[in-house]
């Protein structure tokens, strides 16, 4: 196995370890700045052959029989949650119009197998929630599987988490990234934990609806505030939100959802209400009672689901006065084991359960 130390770019700040200027997230061509992600080698047997080409190439591993691994030095307590992000553009650097499949792995076991073909012309990215179980580092690797498919990277990012995100998540468990959705508004990745909020269609039942500027938010999951500030609603209370959602394996497995709804829209009459039933693939989880001037973060967890798609639905209740509405939404699968018969307990957001006024509105003071 070969391995590559970074200490300059995984490096521990105030409240995150990351890379700042991923080639990912600085230009649309990922190419140029290859050492950035690699500039240290270690040896472990025989050094690594890596092969590039040309210059601007992301670092490539021709060795089938090898695992090709990056070693992400943790100089913070190795008990700590992290959210590691690997991205990946193929752009036909090799110029054989062949974009190739390959695995990857998150210390020493599989997290995910990365088909570049699954995305012409965009970048792909790979993201787990990982609890670190060995003090020093963590180990991410990419192993060749098909005969003449080279695993690449284009970047790797690593974020340490607190508890308080995404509370519901097993200690002992990975998770791994199926959707994180925005409705109504572009692409966000100004998040204090570098999550990408990803710009989601407009079912065609459904508007945009711009909501009130507000100055701070202690929303679960700590979402940025532009996030917050536009979601979709259906035309008329008679009318549910339908959203659909491709998950990477038809076998049974355990998920974890998360949506956020904001409303602070004006209402016509006092008396409006605005509850809203939950739905995954019809059967429904949990109503919401949304009030005016408010914005939630709502988690649903565990969620058994069989592929290949689940469908959510966001409906009023026959006592709402007003349609639905949905800002952002989350889903993840847990990777490290099968569900089984004894995890039925549905976890709910204690800032729901409360209803706590969670948004505070500038105007307000």
């Amino acid at each position: 196995m070969h391995c590559v130390n970074s200490p300059r770019h995984f490096r521990v700040a105030e409240h995150r370890l990351r890379q700042r200027q991923s080639p990912l997230r600085r230009q649309p061509n990922m190419v140029g700045n290859r050492r950035k992600l690699h500039h240290n080698w270690c040896q472990q047997g025989t050094p690594p052959n890596i092969t590039t080409p040309r210059d601007e190439h992301p670092p490539v591993f021709p060795h089938r029989k090898q695992q090709n691994c990056y070693n992400l030095p943790m100089n913070v307590p190795f008990d700590l949650r992290y959210l590691i992000r690997a991205g990946f553009y193929y752009g036909d650097y090799d110029g054989h119009s062949r974009p190739p499949a390959f695995d990857l792995h998150l210390d020493g076991k599989k997290w995910s197998t990365v088909n570049t073909s699954s995305s012409i012309g965009q970048p792909i990215y790979h993201e787990a929630y990982y609890r670190a179980h060995w003090p020093g580092q963590i180990s991410v690797c990419l192993v060749q599987t098909r005969h003449g498919e080279v695993p690449f990277i284009s970047s790797l990012e690593a974020v340490p988490l607190s508890d308080d995100l995404y509370s519901h998540m097993k200690t002992n468990s990975t998770f791994l990234l199926v959707t994180r959705t925005i409705f109504g508004a572009p692409e966000i990745r100004d998040d204090a934990y570098d999550r990408i909020w990803t710009s989601g269609a407009i079912p065609p039942n459904s508007i945009q609806v711009s909501t009130t500027q507000y100055s701070t938010s202690t929303t679960e999951n700590d979402p940025p505030l532009p996030v917050l500030m536009s979601n979709i609603q259906s035309p008329t209370p008679s009318d549910p939100i339908i959203l659909s959602v491709d998950l990477p394996q038809v076998t049974p497995q355990s998920a974890y959802f998360v949506f956020y709804l904001t409303d602070v829209m004006p209402r016509e009459s006092f008396g409006d209400t605005r509850i809203v039933d939950i739905y995954i693939n019809g059967q429904k989880r949990v109503t919401v009672f949304s009030y005016q001037f408010s914005c939630y973060g709502v988690t649903i967890y565990p969620v058994i689901l069989v592929g290949p798609t689940v469908n959510v639905t966001l409906a009023a209740t026959n006592e709402s006065t007003l349609p639905p509405i949905v800002t952002a939404m989350e889903i993840f699968t847990r990777a490290d084991q099968s569900p089984s018969s004894n995890d039925t307990h549905e976890h709910l957001s204690p800032m729901y359960l409360r209803l706590v006024l969670i948004c505070l509105l500038s105007w307000l003071f």
